[in-house]
């Protein structure tokens, strides 16, 4: 007989021990990110849920609020689902949105493989757009936070100018930790956007990858993209906090049955 059990999120694996289906699962969607302010869909707190029944997986999610933007949803969804089927033991998935004005919607969109369109007919096209508008937000935020460190480590502004993707791989090949993740995760945009990464590609660059000329400038209005960022992930937390506040105990209860 298939074994069958659910979990409330929660992040408290032991280094060292196997993974259980769901720890996996949960590993997976929790690195999931708000594609807008670019933090993890645990970090936000949205994860309600998650079901295993042998190969079947369902996850539930509650957004801040129920009015949430459908595309903004619509794109997170589907990057669980990916994540989660690429699960080598994984053979079914099953999106259960609740308490979200376009819940059947995105459920039926995400259960059904359907794009964004063929579920809100009065859309005019996909998010494509959208979502390159938000990786290019990432895209200078974790720029931003690169070049900010490198600063720190006693860098001028003209060397941060002129260092190109070769030296930094050099100065992160005898430096920090951090500086190395802050790298990865500003190349993993980069190539995202088909961006430039060879050796000789400036580390600061606009959207397009052409060298910025005016760091200050530059950095002043990535620090406004990533203020206003901040400022909506935070606002998230504080919204989900109420909601669990106000009364979805029963909610969480039957989703964490064993």
């Amino acid at each position: 007989m298939a074994s069958r059990a659910s979990t409330e999120f929660r992040n408290d694996s032991l280094p060292g021990v196997s993974p259980s289906r769901q720890e996996e699962v949960l590993a997976a969607i929790s690195a999931v990110r708000d594609p807008e302010i670019d933090e993890t869909v645990a970090s936000l707190d949205f994860i309600m849920g998650v079901d295993v029944d042998g190969d079947a997986v369902t996850v539930s999610l509650r957004l801040p609020t129920f009015w949430c933007p459908a595309n903004f949803v619509f794109l997170m969804a589907h990057d669980m689902r990916a994540v989660v089927t690429a699960l080598p033991w994984v053979g079914s998935f099953n999106m259960k949105l609740v308490d979200h004005f376009a819940a059947d919607e995105i459920n039926r969109s995400v259960n059904e493989g359907l794009g964004f369109e063929q579920v809100f007919p009065q859309a005019s096209q996909g998010l494509d757009k959208l979502r390159r508008s938000f990786d290019e937000k990432t895209f200078l935020m974790r720029q931003g936070s690169l070049l900010r460190h490198l600063r720190g480590k006693g860098f001028d502004d003209g060397f941060l100018l002129r260092v190109d993707i070769g030296e930094l791989d050099r100065i992160c090949a005898r430096d920090d930790a951090e500086l190395g993740e802050l790298r990865t995760a500003y190349l993993e945009k980069r190539r995202k956007l088909g961006l430039p990464c060879g050796e000789a590609s400036k580390v600061a660059a606009d959207v397009e990858g052409n060298p910025v000329e005016d760091l200050g400038s530059h950095l002043r209005m990535i620090r406004s993209t990533a203020m206003n960022a901040g400022a909506n992930g935070e606002m998230c937390r504080m919204l989900v906090a109420a909601r669990r506040e106000g009364g979805c105990g029963a909610f969480r209860a039957e989703h964490t049955r064993r």
